[in-house]
């Protein structure tokens, strides 16, 4: 052993081992560390995956597909739902109803007087808080939501080109009653089980968390063409007064103590309270019955209870804010007014306030989480094209707070960014949803009075609906619309026929909140 080897009384293992290895193997050792610790530390600062949305600035997430059970439905021969005696309650007792004894077409409620009066600090002593109320077709008044009475068919009724709008509302409301559940509700994926045959196939991105949502929209569409739990009308051996009842018992029966609707596990569960409140608004509105008001006015508190103070909503209470679910709640606190329930004034200046920040002074065009978001998406539709449903929103939310369409720059700005984008029926253009508040908003801003922007949208909106909707050749199918648009992929076909049937209601649905008319 030589000098160079010879071991020292206080060398460790450690320092036999580095003077025994030679220098290169210590180098790469080092470096193959130094590697590790810096990929690690990569991994570590790089950002979290996006829950649900991206914006245009951003890579698209990675996201795994939904799981959603394959398993065959069993197909369910639909029955009819014959009108039972209108003094059956949804409650038991029976001093709680109130009845509205009239013969007019329809056997529609009317409300309980010509003027609502809400409790402070609202009060809709006007005759321009009548969005939803006024004259309706044939020139009779009935208080708030009074006026809404498509006249299908009817002698007198609207002409030729307004027929065909609703007739297309009508063959929708047939499809949505075919394929309500036994429950009452309606399921994104389950209606297709109601099917005499399998034909009305479920989108397999779609989720049961919307189960709650869809609801409240397909028993809108029936409040937005005049039917409630009191009408009697019969189609098809279905009876439309019965599909509402039903589904407002199931949407009453799943309010949770605090006022909430549906389950709190249900991602994005304000979208579905949000909406649920606004249907059970509107049910009390139309009818004045006290069946309904309890229900609506605890549904209405934790709507307001779940916004940021000062701000705006987002998916679960008090989270966050984004403009889209601000849109359905502000809906619901104006039909709440409408309606005769209370909320404090600051859940509108809060709303007023988040739109202010969001909204760009210069182009009018409205973000979504914050000013200039751009694009939004999520994993199932990011190859569809952009459009401005925010803006549309934000438009209609300012018309319907401050009842101001000519004097604040951004609702006109809003107007000519629709306008500028007309709906079309293409692989990457359909958006139903843009489509609905867009024909909200426009029709607010100058429908009553015939305007530009109203007659350029409408006819387009029309048109589009109205010819790739489902002909009874179709099948089952028939009224329903494909659930091909930017956002079926998480409402599917219920989603699909029932918002495509509110955007055409939209002539008499609301009256204008300027002049309380219909056009």
């Amino acid at each position: 052993m030589n000098d160079a080897e010879t071991l020292r009384p206080d060398d460790g293992a450690v320092d036999t081992l580095v003077r025994k290895t030679p220098w290169w193997a210590i180098s790469v050792g080092l470096h193959t560390i130094a590697i590790l610790v810096l990929a690690y530390m990569i991994v570590l600062s790089a950002p979290a995956e996006a829950d649900e949305v991206v914006f245009i600035k951003k890579t698209p997430p990675v996201v795994e597909p939904v799981l959603v059970d394959e398993s065959p439905f069993t197909p369910t021969p639909v029955k009819t739902t014959p009108c039972e005696n209108p003094d059956q309650m949804l409650a038991p007792k029976a001093d709680e109803r109130t009845e509205t004894p009239n013969d007019e077409d329809f056997k529609k409620a009317r409300g309980q007087s010509e003027t609502f009066v809400t409790t402070q600090p609202f009060n809709s002593r006007s005759n321009t808080s009548t969005i939803g109320a006024g004259a309706n077709a044939a020139g009779r008044k009935g208080g708030p939501f009074g006026g809404r009475d498509p006249l299908f068919g009817k002698p007198g009724g609207p002409g030729p080109v307004r027929k065909q709008a609703d007739d297309a509302v009508l063959a929708a409301l047939k499809w949505l009653a075919r394929h309500q559940s036994a429950d009452g509700s309606w399921g994104v994926q389950s209606h297709a089980g109601r099917c005499a045959a399998a034909a009305c196939t479920p989108n397999r991105t779609a989720h049961e968390d919307f189960d709650t949502g869809v609801t409240g929209l397909a028993t809108l569409a029936f409040l937005g063409a005049g039917f409630t739990h009191m009408s009697r009308d019969t189609h098809d051996g279905l009876c439309f007064g019965e599909i509402v009842k039903k589904s407002l018992q199931w949407m009453q029966a799943r309010q949770d103590p605090e006022g909430c609707v549906g389950p709190r596990a249900a991602h994005k569960y304000m979208y579905n309270h949000a909406i649920a409140a606004l249907a059970l608004a509107e049910a009390h509105g139309m009818t004045g019955s006290m069946l309904f008001r309890e229900t609506a006015q605890r549904a209405i508190e934790f709507l307001v209870a779940a916004q940021n103070p000062g701000k705006a909503w987002r998916y679960s209470a008090r989270c966050d804010n984004d403009t889209s679910v601000t849109g359905w709640a502000v809906m619901a606190l104006k039909s709440a007014e409408l309606a005769g329930l209370s909320f404090p004034r600051s859940a509108y200046d809060g709303t007023r306030a988040w739109l202010d920040e969001v909204t760009d002074q210069n182009y009018y065009r409205v973000g979504y989480t914050h000013l200039g978001t751009g694009k939004v998406y999520c994993a199932h539709n990011q190859s569809f094209d952009h459009h401005e449903s925010l803006a549309a929103i934000a438009m209609m939310a300012r018309m319907f707070i401050d009842r101001d369409r000519d004097g604040d720059p951004r609702v006109r700005g809003g107007a000519q960014l629709i306008v500028a984008d007309l709906p079309a029926w293409s692989e990457h253009a359909a958006d139903f949803y843009y489509w609905y508040y867009a024909s909200l908003a426009l029709f607010q801003f100058d429908g009553d009075r015939g305007g530009q922007y109203w007659r350029k949208f409408e006819e387009r909106m029309r048109d589009v609906l109205v010819k790739n909707q489902n002909v009874p050749s179709t099948g089952c199918r028939a009224g329903s619309w494909e659930p091909v648009d930017r956002w079926s992929c998480e409402g599917g076909r219920v989603y699909a026929t029932a918002i495509n049937a509110l955007t055409l209601e939209v002539y008499y649905r609301y009256a204008s909140v300027f002049t309380g008319s219909r056009k």
